[in-house]
């Protein structure tokens, strides 16, 4: 019996090695799935942003040469043998108390590639991505400002100090020891489509500012073009900042502010 059973075991092992061999794991390098993620983002392209085709090599510094700092819309994220190279539109300006861009150009388009992460895993050509191409809260961080605010549900009351606002907001309103205050904002651009008219203004508009720091319901004021608020409306939600607070809570609150609106 006991020599049956060695000969059966060894069979077994036989057969596991001469059998079929299991199917190779995906690849380590970048997958499609991640990089297609970043189409419809808004983002902010440091450095280079006055160039039409910035190309980020693996040997380049985290910083790149350049002071050309734009905020962008994703249009289209691929990757083209391996190497990812995403088409930028250009949206606006953007600005942080320690941040002011400076730019020789405004490109309508810009293309972004990266190259020598053929062969890498997602998250370090992502790593790279956030250093060039950060979130509105990364490019914060950058800058030394923290924001670690998750998004929340737009607010149904908010406070406010006007005298004809209803009863339920002045009281909230009475409540607040700091008002928000603007962290990182966007001035916004529009391409006129028939390259006649360039314009520089500053644009004045109410909204709310929820315990998220983000804002919600803006209106803009000064009876503009629907092109040319949809172009101011479409930056807002960049916007960041610090919420207003009742002691250390914080809370939603009326704002008015002003952005300057270029029209190339």
């Amino acid at each position: 019996m006991k020599q049956r059973a060695v000969g059966i075991a060894v069979a077994v092992v036989l057969a596991g090695a001469c059998g079929p061999k299991r199917p190779a794991g995906p690849p380590a390098g970048p997958r499609t799935d991640f990089i297609r993620t970043y189409v419809g983002q808004q983002r902010v392209l440091r450095f280079q942003a006055d160039r039409e085709r910035v190309a980020v090599r693996k040997k380049d510094p985290a910083q790149l040469p350049g002071a050309c700092d734009v905020a962008v819309q994703v249009r289209s994220a691929v990757l083209q043998k391996g190497a990812p190279v995403l088409v930028l539109e250009s949206v606006g300006i953007p600005n942080a108390e320690k941040a002011r861009p400076r730019c020789k150009a405004h490109p309508a388009t810009i293309t972004l590639s990266l190259t020598g992460y053929e062969s890498d895993p997602p998250a370090q050509v992502v790593a790279r991505l956030d250093q060039v191409l950060p979130t509105p809260d990364g490019y914060l961080r950058a800058y030394g400002v923290p924001f670690d605010l998750a998004s929340i549900a737009e607010p149904a009351v908010a406070a406010s100090s006007q005298t004809n606002a209803p009863d339920e907001e002045r009281r909230l309103g009475r409540r607040v020891t700091t008002w928000p205050r603007k962290l990182f904002w966007v001035d916004p651009a529009y391409r006129d489509p028939a390259h006649r008219v360039r314009h520089e203004g500053e644009v004045e508009f109410e909204a709310v500012v929820g315990a998220d720091g983000r804002l919600y319901r803006p209106q803009i004021r000064g009876g503009l073009d629907k092109a040319h608020v949809a172009a101011i409306e479409r930056v807002l939600p960049m916007w960041r900042f610090e919420p207003a607070r009742a002691g250390k809570d914080p809370l939603p609150a009326h704002v008015e502010s002003r952005l300057v609106f270029r029209i190339y």
